[in-house]
C-alpha cells in the first residue's frame, strides 16, 4: 500500500495543532452514515421495525468495513513513519558523533589560547612593576635633585648667614635683598624657616654622634681602667662647664646668626602688623600674617590680634553687676541678676561673629583663628563673668556663718556627682567660712596668689597661649560639700523612736488648730480637700496608700513653701538659704545662657567650630561638687519647714505641725526644681542619672537616710503627720474633761459651796436623750477626734500618689534607662510606700480600737437594766417600745457619724477595710453586750428595735458582710422574743443553732427559770447544765434579779 492508496488516514492530519479523535472518527463514518451518493427520491424503507432493524445493520456492516479498511491503512501509515524515524535517528547518531569531535578540537584549542593569554598577562605586569619601580626611583631621584638643589640654595643662604658680622645693621647690609626688602619678606620668612629646620637636623644628627662617640670612649676607657682609678676623673669631666664662642664661619655662628635675624623679622613684621591693626589696614595685616605663617608664628600673630580687640581691652568688671541683698530667689530677681550677663554676651557674640567674616581675609588659617577668639573668649571672658555674677550669691550661701542650723552638720562630705569621694584638689575649712585652703594652680602654671575675692578662693594664672600676660582672676567660690552624717536604720513607724534625726527642740507655730489649742499651741495650715481611691484589700483591714488616691484636707492656713522663694529672706529659711536657692537659679539660668552664646558663635563660624567643650571647661570649677548644693539647699528648705514635724515623738503632739498637702508639695516641687536643673546641668547620662538618683533616694540602702534627698523628708513628714493626729486624739483620750472627749455622759457633780463643811451637793443627772442631740454630740466627736485622724491619711494616700506621679514624670525620664539608677529608685520609693502604708495601718488600727472602746463605754454607761427588765408592779410604757434607748441612740449615733467622715475622707478599698473592721468589732460588742441583761417580752421588743436601728445605720456603709452579721444577730434577737413552744423551731429551723450555744441566749429570758415546754423546763430542753462549755455559771445577774 502506497501513499497514494491511503484514502482515508492522512499521516499529515495528526501533525496539525487542534488534533481530536472524535472528530477524526466523525469524519470517517460520515460517508456511511450520511451517504451522499444515495438517489433522490429513494429512501429506506423503515416503515416497520424489521425494516428498521435492516438498515441499521446495514449501516453497521459498512461502518466495520470502513474501520477495518481505516485500521489498516492506520497500521501501514504507522509502519511507514517508524522506518522514517529510524533513519533520522541514525542520521542524528552520527552528526552528534562528528559534533562531539569538532567540540573536543575546539576546546584543545582554546585552552592553549588561555595559557598564551595568562604567560603574557604575566609579562604584562612584571613589565608594569618594573615601570612602576622605575617610576618610583625616578621621582625619588628628581625629588632627591629638587632637594639637593633647595640644600644647596640653604647652603648658600646658611653660608652668608655665617659671614655675616654682628649687630642687626648687618641684615641689611651683608644679606641679599631677598632678606630685608619688604616685597620679599614672605619669601625670607620661609627661607629663613627652612634654614631653622635645616639647622635643627644638623645639631640634632652631631648630638647624636657626641654621643655615640663619647659613649664608645667611656666604654673603652673603662675597659682600660685599672681598679684603683675608678675614682679618679678624666679630662673630659670637667670640660663640660662651658663653650667657647662660636667663630664667625663655623656652624654654631651660622644658627646663632639666623636666629637673631629671626628674631628681628619678627619684629619687624608684628610693628608693621601692630600698625595696620591700628589703622585698620586688612592687606597690610594680611601679609603680615602670611610671613608670620612662614615663620610658624601664625597662632602668636593671632593671639596678638585677638588682644587688640576692643571687647579684650573693656574689663568685665566694669559691668553693671547687681550687689544689692536678695529679698527673694523668683524669676524677677534672676532676670534682673542676669541682664549684666546677657548684655555682655550679646557684645561678644557681635564680636565673634564680625571677626568670623573679617579673619578669613586677614590669616592664611582662619579656622585656627576663630577657634583661638571662641577659647579666648570662654576661657577668659566667659568665665571671668560667671565669677563676677555669682561672687556676692555664692559667699553668702556658702558661708557656715549666715547658713541655716538646722540641728545637724551642714556638710555632706566630698563627694561626686556618682557618690564617690573626689581627689584632694580642693581642700575646705572645716570651721570657716567656705573657703578654699593651701594653693596650687588650675592650669599647672605654678604662680598662684592669694585673692580677696568675697569666695575666698585662689587666683590662678591664665594660660599663656590664651591669656595675656599676667593677668590674673579669681576663681568662682566653690560651694563646700555637705556633710553627711552617718544614719541608721529607716524611715520610722508607729512605735519606733526617730531620736536619730537630729532634730531641733520643736518650737510652737503661731498658727494653732483649733483641735490642739484644747492641749496647747499648735500649729494650722492648709488641709489636702478633696478624695481618691487607695489600692488596699476590700475584705481585710489592711490600708493602702499606693494607688493614686486623694483624701479630704482640712483647714486651709497652712504654709506654703515655694520653689521660688519668698517675700523675705525669712521667709525662704534664712540668708543663707535663700543665697543658695538664688545661687542655684543663676547657675543654671546663666549655663542656658552660655550654651546660647555657644550657638550663635557655631552659627556665626558656619558650624565650623564646636563650642560645646568650651561651656564645660567654663563651668567645671562650677560644677565640681554638683549636686552636693542642690542636696544642701533641699535639706536646709526641709529642715526649717519641717524640722518640728521630724522630731522626737515624745515631743507634745500640739507642739508639731499638722500634715498638709501644701508643704508636701513643696516639697515635691522643689525636688522636681533640682531634678530639672541636673537634666541641664549634668555633663553626660550616668552622672545626670548617679545625680537623680542622690536627690531622689540618696545612697544604698536607700531608706531615706541621704541629707537632702526626697526619700528622706517626705515618707518622715508624712508618717509623723499622721501620728501626730492620733497622738492628739489618744492625748485627749486621756485626759478627758471636755465634751467633746466622749459620746456618753457623765453625771455632773456641782462644786462645794465656799465655807461649806456638809455633804457634797447631789449629783446633775444629764438631761434626757433626743435624736438630735445624739446626733450633734456624735458628730462632734468625730468631727473633733476621728476626723482629723482620717484627714492626714487620706492626705498622706493623696501625696503617695503624687510622689508616684513625680516618679514617673520626673524622675525616670531623667535617669534615661540606665537600670541600675532605676532599680535604686524604685526600691527606695517601695521603701518609702510600705513606711507609710505601715505607719497609716497602725494609727488607723488603734483608731479602730479606740472607736471600738468608745462604742462598748457609750453601751455601759447610758445603757438601763430597767429598759429591757421594767422593775415588778411598773406600769407599761406603750410609746417607748417603739423609741431606740438612749444608748442606741447615741451608739448609733456615733456610727453614723463615722461613716460620713470616713465617706467623706476616704474612699474604695481603704474606706471598706476602715468600715468593715469597725463594723465587725461593733457586731462584736453588741453580741457581748446583748448577754449583760435580762429580757422581760417587752425588753426584749425593745432590744430587737435597737438592733434594728444599729443594722439600719450599718446598712448604709453599703458592706454586704456587715448586712449579713447584722440579719444573724437580728434573727438571734429571736429567742428572746418568741414563746416557748416556738424556742425549738426557731433554735433548730432558722437559726440552726447548736443547743450548746442556743442556751446561752435562752437562759437571757425573763420566764427560763419557770418556762415549760410539754412538760419540760428550758434547761432540759436545751440541754443539761454538764453540757455547757465551763460548766455550769449559773443565772446572770439580771436572770437572779429577775427572780428576785
Amino acid at each position: 500500500m502506497s501513499q497514494r492508496q491511503l484514502s482515508l488516514v492522512d499521516p499529515a492530519a495528526f501533525n496539525r495543532e487542534g488534533f481530536s479523535l472524535p472528530t477524526f472518527l466523525a469524519g470517517l463514518a460520515k460517508d456511511v452514515l450520511d451517504p451522499k451518493d444515495v438517489a433522490t427520491g429513494h429512501k429506506p424503507d423503515t416503515s416497520t421495525p424489521a425494516a428498521a432493524m435492516r438498515v441499521s445493520l446495514e449501516k453497521s456492516q459498512a461502518l466495520l468495513e470502513l474501520l477495518d479498511r481505516a485500521e489498516s491503512e492506520a497500521l501501514y501509515a504507522h509502519g511507514e513513519v517508524a522506518k522514517s524515524v529510524a533513519g533520522l535517528q541514525s542520521s542524528l547518531a552520527g552528526e552528534e558523533a562528528k559534533y562531539q569531535k569538532a567540540l573536543a578540537s575546539v576546546g584543545r584549542r582554546s585552552e592553549k589560547v588561555r595559557e598564551s593569554f595568562r604567560a603574557l598577562e604575566e609579562r604584562s605586569n612584571r613589565v608594569a612593576q618594573v615601570g612602576t619601580r622605575l617610576g618610583d626611583r625616578l621621582q625619588r631621584a628628581d625629588a632627591l635633585r629638587s632637594r639637593a638643589l633647595e640644600v644647596c640654595s640653604l647652603l648658600g643662604h646658611l653660608a652668608a648667614f655665617a659671614a655675616l658680622p654682628e649687630g642687626e645693621a648687618a641684615f641689611a647690609q651683608g644679606l641679599p635683598g631677598l632678606f630685608w626688602e619688604d616685597r620679599r619678606l614672605a619669601e625670607a620668612a620661609a627661607i629663613a624657616r627652612k634654614l631653622r629646620v635645616l639647622t635643627a637636623e644638623a645639631e640634632s644628627a652631631r648630638q647624636r654622634n657626641r654621643q655615640l662617640a663619647g659613649a664608645a670612649a667611656a666604654a673603652a676607657a673603662a675597659g682600660e681602667a685599672l681598679p684603683g682609678d675608678m675614682g679618679s676623673g678624666g679630662p673630659a669631666a670637667g670640660a663640660g662647664g662651658r663653650r667657647d664662642a662660636a667663630p664667625p664661619g663655623s656652624l654654631d655662628y651660622a644658627v646663632r646668626r639666623l636666629v637673631a635675624y629671626c628674631t628681628w623679622l619678627e619684629t619687624r613684621v608684628v610693628g608693621r602688623f601692630d600698625s595696620a591693626v591700628e589703622s585698620d589696614n586688612v592687606r597690610t595685616m594680611a601679609e603680615c600674617a602670611r610671613v608670620m605663617a612662614a615663620l610658624d608664628r601664625e597662632a602668636s600673630v593671632i593671639q596678638r590680634y585677638i588682644g587688640l580687640l576692643p571687647v579684650f581691652q573693656s574689663p568685665v568688671d566694669a559691668a553693671a553687676w547687681v550687689r544689692q541683698p536678695p529679698v527673694s530667689a523668683d524669676d524677677s530677681v534672676v532676670a534682673e541678676r542676669l541682664r549684666p550677663l546677657s548684655r555682655l554676651y550679646a557684645a561678644w557674640g557681635e564680636a565673634v561673629a564680625l571677626e568670623a567674616s573679617r579673619m578669613p581675609s586677614v590669616f592664611p588659617s582662619p579656622l585656627l583663628a576663630l577657634r583661638m577668639l571662641a577659647t579666648r573668649v570662654f576661657e577668659e571672658r566667659v568665665s571671668r563673668a560667671l565669677e563676677k555674677l555669682l561672687e556676692d550669691t555664692a559667699g553668702d550661701a556658702f558661708s557656715r556663718s549666715t547658713s541655716f542650723s538646722s540641728g545637724r552638720s551642714g556638710d555632706f562630705g566630698d563627694r561626686d556627682p556618682d557618690g564617690s569621694r573626689p581627689g584632694s584638689d580642693s581642700e575646705y575649712d572645716s570651721a570657716g567660712s567656705g573657703s578654699e585652703s593651701g594653693s596650687g594652680s588650675d592650669d599647672g602654671s605654678g604662680s598662684d596668689e592669694d585673692g580677696s575675692g568675697s569666695g575666698g578662693g585662689r587666683r590662678r594664672r591664665r594660660r599663656a597661649g590664651v591669656r595675656r600676660q599676667g593677668s590674673k582672676r579669681a576663681p568662682p567660690p566653690k560651694p563646700p560639700p555637705p556633710r553627711m552624717p552617718p544614719r541608721t536604720g529607716s524611715f520610722p513607724t508607729r512605735g519606733t523612736s526617730r531620736s536619730n534625726s537630729l532634730r531641733p527642740t520643736p518650737v510652737a507655730s503661731s498658727k494653732s488648730s483649733p483641735r490642739a489649742s484644747t492641749l496647747g499651741t499648735g500649729r494650722g495650715g492648709g488641709g489636702g480637700g478633696g478624695r481618691g481611691p487607695g489600692l488596699g484589700p476590700s475584705t481585710d483591714s489592711s490600708f493602702s496608700v499606693a494607688g493614686p488616691g486623694g483624701g479630704g484636707g482640712r483647714g486651709g492656713g497652712g504654709s506654703s513653701p515655694g520653689g521660688g522663694g519668698s517675700s523675705s529672706a525669712s521667709g525662704s529659711g534664712g540668708p543663707s538659704v535663700l543665697a543658695l536657692h538664688l545661687y542655684l537659679r543663676l547657675l543654671a539660668a546663666a549655663y542656658v545662657r552660655t550654651g546660647e552664646l555657644a550657638e550663635q558663635v557655631e552659627a556665626s563660624t558656619g558650624g565650623r567650630l564646636d563650642c560645646a567643650p568650651l561651656v564645660t571647661a567654663a563651668f567645671e570649677p562650677l560644677l565640681r561638687l554638683y549636686p552636693a548644693p542642690e542636696l544642701q539647699w533641699l535639706d536646709m528648705m526641709a529642715e526649717k519647714e519641717l524640722g518640728p514635724a521630724l522630731g522626737d515623738p515624745s515631743v507634745d503632739p500640739a507642739l508639731r505641725p499638722e500634715l498638709t498637702l501644701a508643704e508636701a508639695e513643696a516639697l515635691l516641687r522643689r525636688s522636681a526644681e533640682a531634678v530639672g536643673r541636673c537634666c541641664l546641668l549634668c555633663a553626660g547620662p550616668q552622672q545626670l542619672a548617679a545625680a537623680v538618683r542622690l536627690l531622689y533616694v540618696g545612697e544604698a540602702p536607700y531608706d531615706g537616710t541621704m541629707p537632702g534627698s526626697l526619700m528622706e523628708h517626705l515618707p518622715r513628714y508624712l508618717i509623723a503627720g499622721v501620728e501626730r493626729e492620733m497622738d492628739l486624739t489618744l492625748l485627749l483620750d486621756r485626759r478627758g474633761g471636755p465634751p467633746a472627749c466622749n459620746v456618753y455622759r457623765l453625771p455632773y457633780q456641782p462644786p462645794q459651796p465656799p465655807g461649806s463643811k456638809g455633804p457634797p451637793p447631789p449629783l446633775v443627772m444629764p438631761p434626757p436623750v433626743t435624736r438630735s442631740g445624739a446626733a450633734q454630740a456624735a458628730q462632734t466627736y468625730v468631727s473633733a477626734r476621728v476626723g482629723p485622724v482620717l484627714a492626714a491619711i487620706a492626705t498622706a494616700t493623696r501625696v503617695v500618689g503624687r510622689l508616684q506621679e513625680h516618679h514617673t514624670q520626673a524622675i525616670l525620664p531623667a535617669l534615661g534607662g540606665a537600670p541600675a539608677e532605676a532599680g535604686a529608685c524604685a526600691s527606695g520609693l517601695g521603701l518609702a510606700v510600705r513606711a507609710v502604708e505601715a505607719s497609716c495601718l497602725g494609727v488607723l488600727q488603734a483608731l479602730v480600737d479606740m472607736l471600738a472602746v468608745q462604742f462598748e463605754k457609750v453601751l455601759m454607761y447610758e445603757q438601763r437594766r430597767p429598759e429591757f427588765l421594767p422593775p415588778p408592779g411598773a406600769p407599761l410604757d406603750a410609746a417607748a417600745l417603739d423609741r431606740p434607748t438612749d444608748a442606741c441612740l447615741l451608739a448609733g449615733g456615733l456610727l453614723d457619724a463615722l461613716g460620713q467622715s470616713a465617706r467623706d475622707h476616704l474612699d474604695g478599698s481603704n474606706l471598706a477595710s476602715l468600715l468593715l473592721d469597725v463594723g465587725c468589732r461593733s457586731h462584736a460588742t453588741l453580741v457581748n453586750h446583748m448577754q449583760q441583761f435580762v429580757y422581760s417580752a417587752a425588753g426584749a421588743l425593745r432590744w430587737r428595735n435597737d438592733v434594728a436601728s444599729y443594722a439600719e445605720v450599718l446598712r448604709g456603709w453599703g458592706l454586704p458582710q456587715l448586712d449579713a452579721r447584722m440579719s444573724s444577730l437580728g434573727a438571734l434577737v429571736g429567742i428572746l422574743v418568741v414563746e416557748p413552744d416556738q424556742l425549738l423551731p426557731l433554735v433548730n429551723g432558722t437559726l440552726r443553732l447548736d443547743h450548746r450555744e442556743a442556751i446561752k441566749f435562752v437562759r437571757l429570758r425573763q420566764d427560763f427559770p419557770f418556762a415549760r415546754v410539754q412538760g419540760r423546763s428550758l434547761q432540759a430542753v436545751f440541754g443539761s447544765e454538764d453540757a455547757i462549755p465551763g460548766g455550769a455559771p449559773g443565772a446572770p445577774a439580771g436572770a437572779q434579779a429577775g427572780r428576785k
